[in-house]
């Protein structure tokens, strides 16, 4: 009975389909991070481009999209057991969907086309070829595959058997403790403190023993690492206190409603120094990877202990780490500290309070105060020595509202800030600060949004005509769910405001916003803070290395013509070649600057006059012209 039993195991088919006709690879797993969101399916290894895509089983397309951007060409099944797959990043589509969509796309004159056929108009079989993997829309060649359920909610494939080769363990590449700010912590300071860890063999890590006080975290900066170098997700990350679970994230399914919730699942403010993954719930995280734990995740240490962080991969693979925990104590006063030089104040922003920190060059005895004014109310918070020359003060604002900051000492010069705070839940919060209106919604923090606004000096560069001032919003880190308002002074008598759009700076360069004009100002709707101005973009889009030169006789009637058109100042909004005034469909590929004739019908014979038009975002365009003879 076992016997047959095991055979029937073996001998039963795999409930969908692989989609390519190569070894299972991936190149991306379901739930890995992505900026801002989680990612919603697999990325499946091509090795390069044209690729059959096969249906992973029974049903009709549901959907077809075309877009430059995003997923480029994508295909939507929906199958007959009440579940979706899509196919994005295509090359081409089967025939009858390109006949389909290449239709769509000369009635509408546009290459983007978002469509939904009937479900009798494109029935599918398991196995059928439906598409060919390329690169549209954005990154290399790849595809990708996605599984929603009947509700529409992205879930894990290896639920519904589909599953990978994967022998290799999770790698963990260093190890957060974070005090929860205000009440815990760590190594006698109150920031987040980032260990290195040793690889014992066999999964297993160790890290130096830390002392910490009160409330903590734990965030680990780990990859599972997959073939030809690529870098995935895990599936599950569990804290344990010996066999009791104190908290667990776990990646079964996802919903477009809150996968943004990604940007507090990794810790915000510590970008730069690891990709965090936290084992607790940030104030607003409600996306289901979260969901098995009843705690937010805070530690209290009292004593000595040990937790272990227990991770899986998709594969089952597993790595644990072990990290042993002291009781933390104040740092000892210095003994018989003379100190008559200046320290400097900084603060720093690490969620939902701030860490103001105050540095001597010499050892000091005397501690530093910290007076905190909101709406009339004035308190004294302490700072804590952190060492013979440091101290730090941490305040988490009670209320929605503006605060000022005043630390006073005798050996610091005077430092006063501003900030202001608005807390989830409390409503709807609207502020004016260094001329910038803020409109914060009910549900725009994830548990306080704190933001200070300064003027910078007019030296930033910028590659545009400026209007108006600098201004940054900090910290850059803050995380948004519900967009905020930003609302910037501009001037009235502006000649050409259609060209004027805000641009936060990205670096070298500056990033165009979607930009709302009205009278006195100019405003963006963002969950990104950072250095925002405004600039006027007079500079038209560039049409070069043009295919055919000008008065080619070609050899067919569908010549390859193509061109390199790019903007880099507000972007390209829209571009359309004809020929003699009639539409031809072209493709536009961003990430390479190239718009290319799809060649799907033949030019009738004769002279005729191509017309390469490109339009940026600000209105500015170009047109070039090319004559080409047809034999």
């Amino acid at each position: 009975m076992f016997f047959l039993a095991l055979l029937s195991i073996i001998a039963a088919p795999d409930v969908y389909e692989w989609p390519l006709s190569l070894p299972p690879e991936l190149t991306s797993s379901f739930a890995e991070y992505r900026t801002g969101r989680f990612h919603a399916g697999i990325d499946v290894r091509t090795n390069g481009i044209g690729r059959d895509v096969h249906a992973a089983a029974d049903g009709y397309v549901s959907r077809v999209r075309c877009s430059p951007w995003g997923y480029g060409k994508a295909v939507y099944l929906q199958l007959n057991d009440g579940n979706t797959v899509v196919y994005a990043h295509l090359n081409d589509y089967c025939k009858p969907l390109r006949t389909y969509v290449q239709a769509a796309q000369h009635a509408k004159e546009d290459y983007t086309v978002d469509l939904y056929p009937k479900p009798e108009q494109f029935p599918i079989k398991r196995g059928e070829v439906i598409a060919q993997s390329g690169q549209t829309g954005i990154g290399a060649p790849h595809l990708h595959y996605e599984i929603r359920d009947t509700a529409q909610q992205p879930i894990d494939p290896r639920q519904l058997g589909i599953s990978w080769p994967d022998e290799t363990r999770p790698n963990i590449r260093s190890l957060l403790i974070e005090p929860k700010t205000g009440e815990a912590t760590v190594n006698q300071d109150m920031q987040p403190y980032v260990l290195n860890v040793t690889h014992q063999g066999n999964g297993r890590y160790t890290c130096a023993p830390v002392h910490a006080y009160g409330p903590i975290a734990i965030g680990v900066d780990v990859i599972d690492p997959g073939k030809g170098g690529s870098k995935l997700g895990i599936y599950r990350m569990r804290l344990l206190r010996g066999e009791e679970e104190l908290f667990r994230v776990q990646h079964d399914t996802l919903s477009y409603d809150n996968h943004r919730n990604s940007v507090v699942a990794y810790h915000p403010f510590l970008a730069k120094k690891g990709r965090f993954l936290l084992l607790r719930r940030w104030p607003g995280n409600v996306c289901a990877s979260y969901a098995h734990s009843s705690g937010a995740g805070w530690v209290t240490i009292s004593k000595a202990e040990t937790l272990t962080v227990e991770i899986t991969d998709f594969s089952d693979n597993t790595a644990h780490i072990e990290i042993p925990l002291l009781p933390d104590s104040a740092a000892p006063e210095p003994v018989g500290a003379t100190n008559t030089a200046t320290g400097d104040i900084t603060w720093e922003g690490f969620g939902e309070g701030l860490l103001i920190y105050a540095k001597f060059p010499h050892a000091e005895s005397e501690a530093p105060t910290l007076n905190v004014t909101h709406a009339d109310k004035h308190d004294t918070l302490p700072f804590l020595r952190v060492s013979d020359t440091r101290f730090c003060a941490a305040i988490c604002p009670p209320h929605t509202g503006m605060y000022r900051l005043d630390v006073h000492h005798p050996r610091l010069q005077p430092f006063q800030r501003k900030f202001f705070a608005a807390l989830r839940g409390e409503g709807d919060a609207k502020a004016t600060f260094e001329g910038v209106q803020l409109h914060v919604q009910n549900q725009s923090p994830y548990g306080a949004f704190i933001a200070h606004i300064m003027t910078l000096p007019d030296s930033v560069f910028a590659p545009m005509k400026k209007i108006g001032k600098f201004y940054r919003v900090w910290p850059e880190a803050t995380p948004i769910d519900t967009p905020v308002t930003l609302s910037f002074p501009a001037p009235t008598d502006l000649p050409h405001p259609e060209r004027v759009h805000v641009y936060r700076q990205q670096g070298k360069y500056w990033s165009r916003q979607n930009t709302k004009r009205q009278p006195g100002h100019f405003s963006i709707q963002t969950r990104t803070m950072g250095t925002f101005t405004l600039l006027e973009d007079a500079t038209p889009p560039v049409i070069r290395d043009i295919t055919p030169p000008d008065n080619y006789h070609a050899q067919t009637n569908r010549p390859h013509i193509h061109a390199t058109i790019a903007d880099a100042l507000s972007g390209v909004s829209d571009f359309s070649l004809t020929c003699d005034g009639k539409w031809l469909l072209a493709s536009y590929d961003p990430e390479h600057a190239r718009m290319e004739w799809e060649r799907d019908e033949p030019l009738p014979a004769g002279k005729h006059q191509l017309v390469f038009t490109i339009t940026d975002m600000a209105g500015n365009s170009t047109q070039k012209t090319r004559t080409l003879f047809i034999p």
